[in-house]
C-alpha cells in the first residue's frame, strides 16, 4: 500500500488505521510546543464509531487506502491508414501535450481518452472471503479487476478466497515445522506453538497477515487537448489526482450537510444554464466565492475554475456545494 505523510494528506483521502477505514474529513495546521503539527478529523464511518480527531507530526506516515491516478491514451494512425495504429498512455501533461501525434501533419489523432484509475484496499475477515471453491465477485466494469492479498506479506495478487486460505495454511504449516524450539538433547526441533499471527519469524505484527481486497476500478472519457489540467506539468499527485476525479464526476464524496460556498470548494451547476429540468451537470472548483455581483443584473457571482483551468464567473445561486476543499486551505490559522 502507498504511505502518505500527514502533511501531504488532503480532504476525502481514505486512510487505512488499524483495520478499520478512516475518510480524511478535514484538515488543519496548528502549532504545539514541539513545533508545527497537523490536525485531522476522521469522518464518523458507524453510529457505533464517532468521528475521530488525531494530531500528528507532519512526518507522520498513514496507510493510503485508495489511491487516485490520472493517464490519457493517445490513438492516432497516418493520415492514408483507415485503423487506429499506434496507442500511446501518457501520465504526464506537458509530454502529453509535446506528443508527436500533434505535432506531425502526417499523423490523425482519432481518439484523446482520459483514464481514471481508483486503486481501493479493503480489510476483510476470513469468514469474508467468498466461500470454497466460490469465484471472485465481478468487478465494479468489465475494464476494472478484483482479486486478494495479504496486508504485508507476499504474492502481491491472490486471485480467490480459496487462494488466501491455502496461502495461510502453508504458512502455518511452515510455521509449525521451522519455528519451534529446538530440542538440543534430541538434536531435533519441536513442532511451534501458537499461531502465526503471533510470531515475530512469519510476521512483524498480526496485522501483516491479515487479508485484503483490493479493486482496480478504471473508467474512460473521451477529451479535447483544450479540457487538458493547463496548470499541472508532471504527473498528477494523489491529491490532484482525486481532485480532478471529482470535478469530472468519477467520484462523489459523501455528503457534507447544509454549508454554504467557500473560496477552494468544489460546486456542481447545470451545464445548460438550467433551461431543462433534469439536464446535465458540471463541476468546477470555486477560486472566488465573492467576486462581486452582475453588472446588468446584480445578481451575486463566483468565480470558478474548470478541469482545464480556464476561469468564469457563473450565478452563486445556481451552484450546489459538492466537495470541501481538497487541500490545506490558504486561510488555516496557526495557533498556539
Amino acid at each position: 500500500m502507498l504511505s502518505i505523510s500527514a502533511n501531504d494528506l488532503y480532504v476525502g483521502a481514505v486512510v487505512l488505521i488499524g483495520t478499520h477505514l478512516e475518510t480524511v474529513e478535514s484538515l488543519r495546521r496548528q502549532a504545539t510546543r514541539g513545533g508545527l503539527a497537523v490536525s485531522v478529523t476522521f469522518e464518523a464511518s458507524e453510529p457505533q464509531r464517532p468521528d475521530r480527531h488525531l494530531v500528528v507530526e507532519p512526518d507522520h506516515e498513514f496507510a493510503l487506502a485508495r489511491v487516485h491516478s490520472v493517464a490519457w491514451i493517445i490513438h492516432s494512425r497516418h493520415r492514408n491508414a483507415r485503423a487506429v495504429q499506434d496507442r500511446a498512455r501518457i501520465g504526464v501533461p506537458y509530454a502529453l501535450r509535446g506528443h508527436w501525434a500533434f505535432r506531425q501533419k502526417w499523423t490523425v489523432v482519432e481518439r484523446l481518452v482520459e483514464e481514471h484509475t481508483v486503486l481501493t484496499h479493503r480489510p476483510l475477515g476470513l469468514d469474508e472471503l467468498p466461500g470454497l471453491g466460490a469465484p471472485t465477485p465481478a468487478p465494479p466494469n468489465p475494464d476494472s479487476s478484483r482479486f486478494y492479498r495479504l496486508h504485508r506479506h507476499g504474492p502481491a495478487v491472490l486471485p480467490t478466497g480459496d487462494a488466501v486460505r491455502g496461502k495461510l495454511a502453508r504458512l502455518a504449516e511452515v510455521h509449525r515445522r521451522d519455528h519451534g524450539p529446538v530440542d538440543w538433547e534430541m538434536a531435533q526441533r519441536l513442532p511451534a506453538g501458537g499461531d502465526i499471527y503471533n510470531c515475530r519469524s512469519c510476521a512483524r505484527s498480526p496485522l501483516d497477515l491479515m487479508p485484503m481486497e483490493v479493486v482496480v476500478e478504471r473508467t474512460y472519457r473521451d477529451i479535447v487537448p483544450d479540457a487538458l489540467p493547463s496548470t499541472w506539468e508532471y504527473e498528477l499527485c494523489t491529491a490532484a489526482a482525486y481532485e480532478r476525479h471529482v470535478l469530472l464526476g468519477t467520484v462523489t464524496p459523501s455528503p457534507q450537510g447544509e454549508c454554504g460556498i467557500g473560496d477552494g470548494d468544489i460546486v456542481e451547476f447545470p451545464a445548460d444554464g438550467g433551461r431543462t429540468p433534469g439536464g446535465t451537470t458540471a463541476r468546477a472548483k470555486v477560486v472566488s466565492s465573492t467576486p462581486g455581483n452582475d453588472l446588468v443584473t446584480g445578481v451575486p457571482l463566483v468565480l470558478l475554475t474548470g478541469p482545464d483551468g480556464r476561469q468564469f464567473h457563473r450565478a452563486l445561486s445556481g451552484c450546489a456545494r459538492v466537495a470541501p476543499p481538497v487541500y490545506f486551505s490558504p486561510s488555516d490559522e496557526v495557533t498556539r
